[in-house]
């Protein structure tokens, strides 16, 4: 049985930028430190988002960023194991992309 395409480990080495797709623009919005709600401008959607994937996509709007790169910049902040981080920013990248909030781009 295939693995499914959130569950399908990025390769590092690949060097893959997340970015916001082309004409992509977000409006946010929190109340708490739990979730964020975003607006997709582009698609007319609105995503709720826990504070972790919140993160992660406010980072890649403001700098494109491979998946190792995000995986330092979140080291720091968030008591997770590096294995542990690095799964779940494979995630939540993959589950952007078919929200179509972010994608990867070939460096």
């Amino acid at each position: 049985m295939p693995a499914s395409p959130v569950s399908a480990p990025i390769d590092d080495s690949a060097g893959e930028i997340w970015r916001l797709p082309k004409g992509v623009s977000l409006l946010w919005q929190s109340w708490d430190e739990d979730e964020v709600i975003v607006f997709n401008r582009a698609s007319g959607q609105t995503h709720l988002l826990d504070a972790f994937s919140g993160a992660v996509l406010r980072r890649i709007e403001a700098s494109p960023s491979t998946i190792l790169e995000l995986r330092r910049y979140f080291a720091l902040g968030f008591a997770l194991d590096e294995h542990v981080l690095s799964e779940r920013l494979d995630v939540v990248c993959r589950r952007f992309d078919q929200l179509g909030l972010a994608e990867p781009a070939a460096p």
